[in-house]
């Protein structure tokens, strides 16, 4: 009997293990085929409020992680509550509350997700102490008074105390206190008052007993191949030994001197400190003297879009000094009809005569072959570059003598060929404050030209004899450009410019002849007006001459497509455009009524190169077309025949 109960007791627990593993297996089996199912797609992200809304919910969307994903994940859900919760935190609201609601559609398998906030008390900044600054002297110590970052009253905000905090340290180093840092236990210390809705900010420093001087400073170049001699990096150090030390000193010299052709970084190191006395190194390594690369462009001659290709050879240490020379040989094509090459070299001469001037001078010797004419060109420009100051309207003045010898060929005149010897004597004032070079987002661009044509050739015509031609003009031209962020991460821009230019001819003689097409305002085009080809609008009797007055400008509302994706479409952009403005024979003939207009949109993907951008204009009103015909709609049959061109340029518009 015994055994018999023994018997069942034991196959009851065989069995049982059976059932367990075949559990285990089958769960293990199941696993794959669960996660095969499709994860349900994100539908809606909502925020509900109990309560007042501080923040609009794009804000609250960038907090979180599943705004950039494109399935639904419990983990993020998780993650994105404590986001919210830190993201509150940092803006003063120390007791949100954050819950979540999930509604899952089985049969659409898409989920969505409700954050519940309740954003309760917003904490106000009650005082700001410095600890560890008693012994500075009073004409700093006022510095770090005059610090208003952050007052009293303010709403609490993480960011902006961190930026307080790294202005007083700053101003600090700036002012001989090389070692000024935070403690490192008690740097920042907030104290909560929750019964006042307040809080106290204590940033506790050190390393504030000593003021340092700067010392001698010794240049390593390391791997020295070309002999770089050392008087080269050692003239772009802007402190000097015994000076208080400065921080913003020692970088503006670490940028100075990397900004020399030839050296690729630098850093300066306290190498030796005596008393308060420290010695520097200045660590240097090089870049390749020689560069030999192929390059590719996009330009406008005369309002047409040209593709350029080359090849571009570089010296970065030419003459063994801080000067480069650049030697270019490019062809630029628009049609088999259309083209230009031309071959160049370029001597650029940073602090020439003073720190902030460059010297830049071009030799050219091309050809182009237009519509109108064909020449052969020898040509120098030669340009000072004046840099005013960051913090003045004009941030830099441009003095340009440019001098072309000139063999034309032209096919509409009676003349045939024509030798000209031409040159512009020009200055240039310019402020630019925009944030970005290929496509700026926010900022206001303006410059203003004034120049002369004809001094330099009348003085040496002589030499020529009779057959050398010149012109006489004065020259004016503006251009002006804003950009405003309608987006948070400048997703959506409104771009706008303006330019205006008139030239003026002067004086007559057996010489001097009309200003040439070269030299003249144009337009039509993938930079002009889009809803005309290059060169094709102008109130004028031959308009691919060009004309004397110009008035031309656009808005243009920009945004990227697709801009929380990832991969091909993340680079993808479109654009709505107005064109306006037209060409005159001179500012005489100027009338408000033949202002032309062109809409129409636009395609844009960014490269590495800037936007590839098409854009597809409509003439919306053309004043040179006959009555009757000159609005978009007069006659709408013949829109896509008359009234529309494609454009391709690379770059934005303007």
């Amino acid at each position: 009997m015994q055994r018999n109960q023994t018997g069942i007791i034991i196959y009851g627990k065989i069995r049982m293990y059976v059932i367990f593993l075949f559990v285990f297996f089958a769960g293990l089996i199941s696993v794959p085929f669960a996660f095969s199912q499709d994860m349900p797609e994100i539908d809606e992200i909502e925020f509900k409020f109990t309560g007042g809304q501080t923040f609009d919910n794009s804000q609250l969307k960038d907090a979180i992680a599943l705004s950039k994903s494109s399935v639904f994940n419990l983990n993020l859900v998780e993650g994105d509550i404590g986001k919210l919760k830190k993201f509150y935190f940092d803006n003063g609201f120390f007791d949100v509350e954050v819950d979540t609601s999930i509604r899952i559609d089985r049969e659409e398998s898409e989920a969505s997700i409700t954050f519940k906030i309740t954003e309760n008390k917003r904490y106000k900044l009650d005082s700001a102490i410095i600890t560890g600054i008693d012994k500075i002297p009073t004409e700093t110590l006022g510095k770090v008074r005059r610090i208003y970052t952050i007052k009293k009253g303010d709403n609490y905000n993480k960011v902006l105390i961190l930026q307080y905090g790294n202005e007083i340290l700053d101003t600090l180093q700036n002012n001989g206190y090389m070692n000024a840092r935070y403690k490192i236990d008690s740097g920042t210390v907030i104290r909560r008052y929750k019964e006042r809705g307040s809080v106290t900010v204590e940033l506790n420093l050190e390393g504030t007993d000593t003021i340092y001087y700067f010392g001698n400073t010794t240049i390593n170049i390391k791997d020295n191949e070309y002999g770089v001699r050392t008087e080269l990096p050692a003239e772009e150090i802007t402190y000097k030994e015994g000076e208080i030390y400065s921080k913003a000193k020692k970088l503006d010299s670490e940028r100075n001197i990397a900004k020399i052709p030839i050296i690729s970084s630098a850093k300066l190191n306290p190498a030796e400190i005596t008393g308060s006395k420290v010695n520097f190194t200045a660590d240097i390594t090089l870049n390749k003297k020689n560069e030999l690369t192929p390059f590719i462009k996009g330009s406008n001659f005369e309002n047409r879009f040209y593709l350029g290709a080359g090849l571009r050879y570089l010296n970065k240490y030419f003459l063994s000094g801080n000067r480069t020379l650049m030697l270019e040989l490019e062809g630029d094509f628009h049609s088999t009809d259309i083209n230009r090459t031309e071959f160049s070299a370029t001597v650029t001469q940073p602090h020439f005569l003073r720190r902030n001037i460059t010297l830049t001078d071009k030799l050219s010797i091309g050809f182009n072959n237009v519509e109108n004419y064909k020449n052969y060109f020898l040509a120098n420009l030669t340009t000072l570059n004046y840099f005013i100051a960051p913090h003045t309207f004009y941030n830099n003045a441009y003095l340009d003598l440019n001098e072309e010898l000139i063999w034309i060929k032209f096919d509409t005149i009676a003349t045939g060929r024509q030798t000209q010897f031409n040159s512009i004597l020009s200055i240039t004032f310019e402020h630019d404050n925009t944030n970005n070079l290929l496509a700026p987002s926010r900022g206001f661009y303006h410059s203003v030209l004034i120049g002369n044509a004809g001094l330099l050739p009348r003085l040496v015509t002589g030499m020529f004899g009779k057959s050398v031609f010149y012109s006489q003009f004065f020259k004016f031209y503006t251009l002006n450009k804003a950009y405003f962020s309608l987006a948070r991460k400048d997703n959506t821009v409104l771009a706008t410019n303006i330019k205006i230019g008139d030239i003026i001819e002067y004086g007559a003689g057996e010489n001097i002849v009309p200003v040439q097409p070269p030299y003249k305002f144009f337009s039509g085009g993938s930079s002009s007006l889009r809803g005309w080809n290059a060169k094709g609008n102008g109130m004028l009797a031959n308009k691919i001459n060009g004309g004397t007055f110009l008035l031309e400008g656009s808005i243009e509302l920009r945004r990227k497509l697709f801009p929380d994706a990832e991969g091909f479409t993340s680079a993808l952009g479109g654009a709505l455009f107005l064109d306006y403005g037209n060409v005159w024979e001179t500012h005489k003939d100027f009338r408000v009524s033949q202002i032309a207009m062109a809409v129409g949109f636009g395609v844009r993907y960014d490269l590495f190169i800037g936007p590839i951008r098409f854009d597809f204009g409509f003439k919306l009103y053309d004043p040179s077309a006959p009555e009757g015909e000159q609005w978009l709609f007069d006659n709408p049959g013949r829109i896509f025949k008359d009234k529309f061109a494609i454009q391709f340029g690379i770059g934005q518009a303007f």
